[in-house]
């Protein structure tokens, strides 16, 4: 293969797919007005997206496979991480399943089964407290449950959910990357983010891929200055996870500048009204349940952990290992690891303030905050950053100057290094996910 043209190609030879921001500009000129004929031709666009992220977790996942398969013979019977659930259990090596339905998994699992549960005070069938999952925010496992309803098991259902929103979520991704530059950094932007660390949480029973979906549709609706879309995409977005009050704010903001600027008419009040009303309507729903915001907070931060913190959890545990102050820290390599991924996500975000419009600045740089900004422990650092997927863009477009021979050399070393890095991080380090 030869190098690559001045303008953007396919990666992969999709007979009626389109590559050139201007063929695309006139296919979407000339298409019929039925929506359905548009989406068909948007998905043939997205194709070459969609079909090497599923390549690339198809190989992570594998490796991550022959890992714990190895690490099982290796030591039978170890106790190698703890399963998330209340009483905070140790498993034993079986299979990827474990991981990939353990900690929070467990819990949206436990929802997509059962609901919310019953009454305060009481408890289910393994003794914790139905209060609990009212933490858990339920929109997640709310897609899940119907499936429970055709005799699907809540654990599979859930990661049927994930699998379909990982799909929509490198759509999105394409979506924006083919916005900002061209169709070949759109394939690339949904290719870097299958091989990420903490990409395993994109198909477990997690909210990574449900949110990352619905904040990379937002987005780009803002960035078409959709605002009704936008509006309603935050809106559901805030039913996910808390840190969807970054989108919202990110969506509010923009809309804002637009009203300022006197575009889009009321769409952008409306679309500012629309982004909190999620996530607002949950908090206001569980408080209202457990007695008041204070007993919703309390579970949160003393149960869980969950708690804002101004960085201090964080700036420990970096400076312990920059400096070996605490040998439990800095001698542990999940520790070290987690530091290089935080201080590549920071460098890729400077990077980024240049290549991007400033709404995907803006969110990338807040869901940093948030990640950092809240007690949590180094080895998820990884997991919740994976949402603020804009800073991948830099990568992209590097990587969509390469030619493919050696797009296929680089994808799939990282590919595999993802891979190794999910099987590493619970059955070896046996580190929370």
């Amino acid at each position: 293969m030869g190098a690559l043209p001045s303008r953007p190609e396919r990666l992969f030879p999709i007979s009626d797919a389109t590559t050139t921001r201007a063929d695309v500009t006139a296919a979407d000129e000339t298409a019929p007005a039925d929506r359905l004929t548009r989406l068909r031709t948007a998905a043939r666009h997205a194709a070459p997206a969609i079909y090497l992220y599923l390549l690339l977790r198809t190989v992570s996942l594998w490796v991550m496979h022959v890992l714990a398969s190895h690490a099982a013979v290796r030591s039978p019977g170890r106790q190698v991480f703890p399963d998330g659930s209340i009483n905070n259990q140790w498993r034993s090596f079986t299979s990827i399943l474990d991981a990939l339905l353990s900690w929070d998994g467990r819990w949206y699992a436990k929802i997509a089964g059962g609901g919310l549960g019953g009454p305060v005070g009481a408890v289910d069938a393994d003794g914790i407290p139905y209060e609990m999952r009212l933490v858990f925010f339920p929109l997640y496992p709310w897609l899940a449950r119907p499936l429970t309803f055709l005799g699907i098991s809540p654990e599979v259902a859930c990661l049927i959910v994930s699998f379909i929103s990982a799909i929509a979520a490198a759509w999105g991704l394409y979506a924006i990357g083919r916005h900002v530059r061209d169709h070949r950094t759109g394939v690339m932007l949904a290719a870097v983010w299958a091989v990420v660390p903490a990409a395993m949480t994109q198909n477990g029973a997690y909210t990574e891929s449900l949110f990352t979906a619905l904040a990379a549709w937002a987005l780009y609706a803002v960035l078409k200055e959709r605002w009704l879309i936008a509006g309603v995409l935050a809106c559901v977005a805030g039913l996910s996870r808390p840190t969807a009050a970054v989108l919202i704010g990110t969506v509010g903001l923009a809309a804002l500048v637009a009203a300022f600027s006197r575009r889009g008419g009321w769409r952008p009040y409306a679309a500012m009204a629309l982004a909190p009303a999620g996530l607002l309507a949950y908090i206001a729903y569980a408080s209202a349940r457990l007695g008041g915001y204070e007993r919703y907070f309390s579970i949160h931060e003393n149960t869980f952990g969950a708690r804002w913190d101004y960085f201090e959890n964080t700036w420990n545990m970096s400076t312990d290992i920059l400096i070996g102050v605490d040998d439990d820290n800095s001698q542990k390599p999940i520790r070290v690891l987690s530091l290089l991924i935080l201080a590549g996500f920071i460098l890729l975000l400077a990077l980024l303030v240049s290549r991007a419009p400033w709404q995907l600045t803006v969110f990338a740089a807040v869901m940093l905050i948030m990640a950092t900004g809240s007690r949590t422990h180094m080895s998820m650092v990884g997991r919740h950053l994976l949402p603020a997927f804009p800073v991948l863009l830099v990568p992209a477009l590097l990587l969509a100057r390469l030619r493919n021979r050696d797009l296929i050399i680089v994808l799939g070393a990282l590919a595999l290094l993802s891979g190794w890095y999910a099987g590493w991080l619970p059955f070896i380090s046996g580190q929370a996910i």
